[in-house]
C-alpha cells in the first residue's frame, strides 16, 4: 500500500510506479528468463514462438506504445468508480 501525504493508505493499483511495473513486467521477466537460459546454454531458438525473444521484445515496445492509453484508461476509470 502506499501512502499519501495525509498518511492515507491507498491501495497499490494507486500506485503510479507499481502500476507500470505491472503493466510492462511481463515482458521484462520473459526477456530475463530467456538471457538466463541461454547464459546456462539451453538453446532458445529451439523455443516455441510464444517464449521466444522476439515474441518478448514485440509485447515490451507494443506495451510501452499503448502505456499512456493503458494508463489513462485505468485511471478514469477509478475515478469514475470512485465518484459512484
Amino acid at each position: 500500500m502506499a501512502l499519501t501525504g495525509s498518511d492515507e493508505v491507498r491501495p497499490w493499483w494507486e500506485d503510479n510506479t507499481k502500476l507500470v511495473s505491472v503493466i510492462i513486467g511481463l515482458p521484462v521477466v520473459g526477456l530475463t528468463v530467456i538471457g538466463v537460459s541461454t547464459l546456462i546454454g539451453i538453446k532458445t531458438p529451439d523455443f516455441p514462438y510464444m517464449i521466444s525473444a522476439d515474441f518478448f521484445v514485440a509485447d515490451f515496445f507494443l506495451r510501452l506504445l499503448t502505456l499512456p492509453i493503458g494508463f489513462i484508461a485505468i485511471r478514469s476509470f477509478l475515478r469514475s468508480k470512485d465518484n459512484e
